[in-house]
């Protein structure tokens, strides 16, 4: 076939098949397929959008391809799709359903005596999240004829279906387009929006609007399954008011959400809380990146949820939840539920009488439970610290006096043999300072003696001298080789009376009180 004469000009918004269909309706009176079939252009390679197809029409028809290109949906990879540089799934198109404004497509016919020349399919229709005629505040209509030719968007195979929806159309109530779906024109003609919803891909921003609509609008219990082209519409009015709050906000709401939604052990429920976005979210067929809103749930429920260690929360495993149950902190720590619960109700992590409850039930900040099970991990019981140490009982208390020697608790919450136990980390610090303290001698000399010895010819507590000792204000300190822990250490009973004389100023008042 020759190039078509007269032309059939393309118009601005038109798709390249409905550019076809008419094409095919003025130079043969008959339908798309049988006229692309004799140009030689397959109908499935121009229904995709492929370019090479789109320019061999644009040929024929003596058009600039350029702007049919730019109103073709590309294919790029499986299930996804490109149209003026926004990429998107097959979801955020209508498929196989012809959608359209009953009203346009009148304007186009107008006086014209041969319709099928002027109706024109527009590619704004192709787009699920179009729903709204903006020039007529219309409802679009949705038009299946459920053949195989329905992925054509064929308008003049379907006059009867078109006409039909014309009359509904006098009946139907108006409204203006959704804020959401006038985001999506604007952005596709290249214009900005709110930067956090630019970041992300144009079907990753419809589809969350719509769930957090849907969410909000209906509630929980309302299926996504169950929604109608109108529903959606509603909720991605909802939606859009979140969404351009930006994510804080959208935190703030899912939050409130959940807490508000409590299982019969008091915990928030997920599912229960967020019906359908859970169900988008959590979905195991779900294979596209719903985009950051994926986060921003896994963090709501991470902050506010008692989770298992390890477990695996939308994509990602949950190493060190925020909070968790009794049982699974235990578990994963190594330690008996019980003895775990008593450690954390003397810190005053759990509640007095918690502990009482199924521990599975008791719930607890992972990250503070943590601190505490390591301590108790290296709890050294008191009794055994002198040995440790190769000290006295009184030069091990007085230790615990100076904070040179941690217990496990405070000393206000002693309230266990764990809680009175020695941190092992402070008992090996204070063994490596003693090992460096100074140099080894074979033999003691006169002027230094034992701490024991020390404080009883100088008549100063042995507090005061583990002071001097631990904070360097004595010159000269030695250890005697053969000798372990505190039974090395030697000090000048002369340099202890010499600070007391003339203390160090940042000297406590333990020191002070012994001054002449």
């Amino acid at each position: 076939m020759n190039a078509l004469f007269p032309k059939i000009a393309f118009h601005t918004g038109e798709t390249p098949m409905s550019w076809a269909s008419r094409q095919a309706a003025f130079h043969t009176g008959g339908r798309v397929v049988p006229f692309l079939n004799d140009l030689g252009i397959p109908i499935a390679d121009l229904a995709r959008g492929k370019r090479d197809a789109v320019e061999r029409l644009c040929v024929k028809a003596g058009e600039d391809p350029a702007e049919v290109i730019r109103n073709s949906i590309v294919p790029v990879e499986h299930r996804r799709f490109k149209l003026c540089g926004e990429e998107f799934s097959a979801e955020f198109t209508t498929g196989p359903v012809t959608r359209l404004c009953p009203l346009c497509i009148a304007e186009d016919i107008g006086s014209c005596e041969h319709p099928d020349e002027a109706m024109r399919h527009r590619v704004q229709w192709r787009l699920a999240p179009y729903r709204t005629c903006p020039k007529h505040n219309l409802p679009m209509s949705d038009i299946r004829m459920g053949t195989w030719s329905d992925m054509l968007h064929e308008l003049q195979a379907m006059p009867e279906a078109i006409a039909e929806q014309l009359e509904v159309a006098k009946t139907r109530s108006r409204r203006e387009p959704s804020r959401l779906q006038t985001y999506v024109e604007r952005r596709l003609a290249g214009e900005a929006g709110p930067a956090w919803l630019d970041d992300q891909g144009i079907d990753q921003v419809c589809r969350t609007g719509e769930m957090l609509g849907g969410l909000l609008y209906y509630g929980p219990g309302k299926k996504a399954a169950d929604m109608t082209e109108d529903m959606w519409d509603a909720a991605s009015r909802k939606g859009w008011s979140l969404l351009e709050e930006g994510p804080d906000a959208i935190r703030t709401v899912l939050a409130e959400t959940l807490t508000c939604c409590l299982r019969q052990n008091g915990h928030p429920s997920p599912r229960s809380a967020f019906g359908m976005l859970y169900g988008w979210l959590f979905a195991s067929r779900l294979t596209k990146d719903p985009g950051p809103i994926r986060d921003l749930v896994r963090d709501v429920i991470i902050e506010h949820v008692p989770l298992v260690p390890g477990q695996m929360l939308l994509g990602k495993a949950v190493e060190h939840p925020r909070l968790s149950s009794i049982t699974s902190i235990a578990k994963a720590e190594g330690l008996h539920s019980k003895t775990l619960a008593n450690v954390l109700r003397v810190a005053g992590v759990i509640e007095d009488g918690e502990e009482q409850k199924s521990a599975r039930n008791v719930v607890a900040d992972y990250a503070k439970a943590k601190v505490l099970i390591d301590r108790a991990k290296r709890a050294v019981p008191v009794t055994q610290v002198p040995d440790m140490l190769s000290a006295s009982r009184p030069i091990v208390a007085e230790l615990i006096s100076l904070g040179q020697l941690t217990r496990i608790q405070d000393h206000g919450q002693l309230q266990s043999k764990l809680g009175k136990s020695i941190d092992g980390r402070s008992v090996q610090r204070t063994l490596k300072f003693i090992e460096g303290v100074g140099p080894l001698l074979e033999e003691p000399p006169e002027t230094h003696v034992h701490l024991a010895k020390a404080a009883e010819k100088t008549r100063v507590t042995l507090r005061a001298i583990l002071e001097m000792l631990f904070r360097q204000f004595l010159p000269t300190v030695y250890r005697l080789k053969g000798c372990h822990g505190f039974q090395a250490v030697l000090v000048s009973p002369d340099e202890i009376m010499a600070c007391i004389a003339d203390p160090p100023p940042d000297a406590s008042d333990e020191i002070r009180f012994w001054m002449g």
